[in-house]
């Protein structure tokens, strides 16, 4: 008799799960039953190590930068490349900029203010899209990349969609207000990606991202407000769209939480 682990994803390869069975001498076997392929093991004590190191490892595989893992992630796909196009346009922030600032930029009299007409409404969110150096556009893609994927596969996209918007628009209405309209980048949605993701794998189910990435995202939150990483040569942090962003991030998953708990008490 063997036991259920999982349901294994037929776009994955399987092969170096169980090559890894194999090594540890874990008695399995594969079923096939109505179209779907399932690992069965023999000692039931082992059901939940073998399910959860295949989860790490589906995990892994999926957050790979592919063709095939950015067609499964259709919006964070989009908004890399329109990130990385702005950054053509503007030679990282070189030129052009105006036309992505969340407000418009008076040199005399020095002031600013935001453009109005619906037609300008995009302009809440513009701002992520544009990167002043190579090193600015590198780190927030990848982490953009690495956190956004993980949280559209398992959010749905519509959600998630939602959660990219309000932690962009919250984040960069903060900064300007905080510092004026001359900034830019996804970290502030990154931050934002940080904090929800860190209550959705406490409170609803394991997303395996690892929790000292918040320890490090607060700990260069600070720095920065400290001024710490401006006196090194780092530059200026945009310090209220990181703080923003942690914050709305984390109400946005209570809301999140909230509405799971509905949709499953209706179901049920």
């Amino acid at each position: 008799m063997t036991h259920l682990v999982c349901i294994c994803d037929g776009s994955v390869p399987i092969e170096p799960v169980l090559a890894q069975l194999n090594k540890q001498n874990i008695a399995y076997e594969l079923l096939e039953q109505n179209s779907q392929i399932e690992l069965r093991v023999q000692d039931p004590s082992l059901v939940e190590p073998v399910r959860q190191f295949y989860q790490q490892y589906l995990d892994q595989y999926q957050n790979r930068l592919s063709i095939q893992n950015l067609k499964r992630t259709p919006i964070t796909t989009c908004i890399l490349l329109i990130t990385f196009i702005v950054a053509l346009i503007t030679q990282l922030g070189q030129q052009f900029i105006e036309g992505f600032l969340i407000a418009k930029i008076q040199y005399y009299p020095r002031t600013w203010f935001y453009y109005e007409g619906i037609e300008n409404t995009w302009r809440i969110i513009s701002p992520i899209f544009l990167h002043f150096n190579i090193e600015h556009l590198i780190f927030n893609t990848l982490s953009f990349w690495y956190l956004g994927s993980i949280l559209e596969r398992n959010m749905g996209r519509i959600w998630y969609l939602g959660l990219v918007i309000s932690v962009a628009a919250m984040s960069n209405v903060s900064q300007s207000y905080s510092d004026g309209p001359l900034f830019g980048g996804l970290s502030g949605v990154v931050y934002g990606f940080i904090g929800f993701a860190f209550f959705y794998q406490k409170l609803i189910k394991p997303l395996n991202v690892p929790k000292g990435l918040l320890v490090i995202a607060v700990i260069w939150m600070l720095l920065g407000m400290l001024d710490v990483l401006a006196v090194i040569g780092l530059g200026n942090m945009a310090n209220a769209a990181h703080f923003t962003g942690m914050v709305s991030g984390i109400v946005l998953l209570f809301i999140y939480k909230l509405f799971c708990e509905k949709r499953n008490s209706y179901e049920s």
